[in-house]
């Protein structure tokens, strides 16, 4: 999310301290984005949770903000994997290809967060060689769930890389992928579900129900 200039002040002014709260100026009056973190249990009316990862040169705080509809000129999903490709390290862009290639080839439209989002987002460094790559899909059926999950376990095997990240089933109901890879044959065990206002442990069962 993208904070409107006129805005910039009075959401940087929610920060204290000097130092950090000049980095927010900084990071605000730059156009770059706050990204929207999990919500209060109890809901406030027109008001988001938002924050920003400073890059490590920097510190790498995380900060949380306050913001409302009115601060904001633009929002954006995640960012597609194949358009943050050119950011990342020269050595890593070949198996990266390799991955949205493979990924596309079997439907799933792979995204990124964490690290690599905030580096392609900012024009900072943000990555390191030991970097792992935080991605999102959305499985559309539990087969391709299955591919997907069975591709990345592949792709981390013969490229040397990490691929952390989560599986989002439904809404917004998100599982780490190898936690899910992880599970044994039935579906009364239990993985722990991040969503929008909590996380929660939850049969695999009711969350292979909202592929079906």
């Amino acid at each position: 999310m993208w904070v409107r200039p006129e805005c910039r002040a009075v959401v940087a002014a929610q920060v204290k301290d000097d130092a950090t709260h000049r980095q927010v100026a900084a990071w605000l009056a730059a156009d770059r984005p706050l990204v929207v973190a999990r919500q209060p249990d109890v809901a406030l009316p027109d008001i988001l949770a938002v924050g920003l990862a400073l890059p490590p040169a920097l510190g790498k705080c995380r900060i949380a903000l306050r913001v409302t509809s009115h601060d904001l000129v633009r929002h954006a999903p995640p960012l597609r994997l194949a358009g943050v490709i050119p950011h990342a390290p020269a050595a890593w862009q070949p198996a990266l290809a390799e991955l949205h290639d493979a990924a596309i080839n079997i439907g799933i439209d792979l995204r990124v967060f964490g690290s690599f989002s905030w580096q392609s987002l900012s024009g900072l460094s943000y990555l390191s060689p030991q970097s792992d790559i935080d991605l999102l899909w959305h499985p559309l059926s539990h087969a391709q769930l299955q591919q997907g999950i069975a591709l990345l376990a592949r792709w981390e095997q013969s490229s040397g890389m990490r691929a952390d990240g989560e599986v989002l089933f439904g809404g917004s109901s998100a599982v780490s992928w190898r936690e899910w890879w992880q599970l044994k044959s039935g579906g009364d065990q239990r993985v722990l579900v991040k969503r929008d206002h909590s996380a929660e442990l939850v049969a695999a069962r009711e969350l292979l129900a909202l592929l079906a």
